[in-house]
């Protein structure tokens, strides 16, 4: 049996761009980092493993990055969680959350969903001083 998928939402660009903004150059790479924290309440008590994407598109074409996976063991609510970092050539676009399992009958709502771009400091002599 194959993995399926479904997407648990649409993102919005202040949702996950810089304050720096979306560059325009197909050339031009960069990246963005997002603290993510998504919490669902399952329907389905079957266990399997789900995983959370980040799905997006730029210069290079459709893009796929993993978040986080857990272990659904009959729990009814579960947490994804991480900080990540995506990397992007051009302009993004499309952001969308995904997750990913393997029972079709699973079904499940969004309890929470928290998204923070987390910003580089604007003096980089503040990295080294911290530790």
């Amino acid at each position: 049996m194959g993995l399926l998928s479904k997407t648990i939402s649409k993102l919005a660009p202040a949702q996950y761009l810089p304050s720096s903004g979306n560059p325009g150059q197909d050339d031009f790479s960069w990246s963005v980092s997002l603290n993510l924290g998504v919490w669902l309440k399952i329907e389905t008590k079957n266990v399997q493993s789900l995983t959370l994407y980040i799905e997006y598109f730029d210069s290079r074409g459709k893009q796929l990055l993993l978040v986080d996976t857990q272990l659904q063991d009959g729990d009814t609510e579960i947490l994804f969680s991480n900080l990540v970092k995506v990397p992007i050539k051009g302009s993004i676009s499309d952001v969308s959350l995904l997750i990913s399992y393997a029972d079709p009958s699973f079904n499940f709502q969004i309890d929470e969903l928290f998204i923070r771009v987390i910003e580089p400091p604007s003096d980089p002599t503040r990295l080294r001083k911290i530790s």
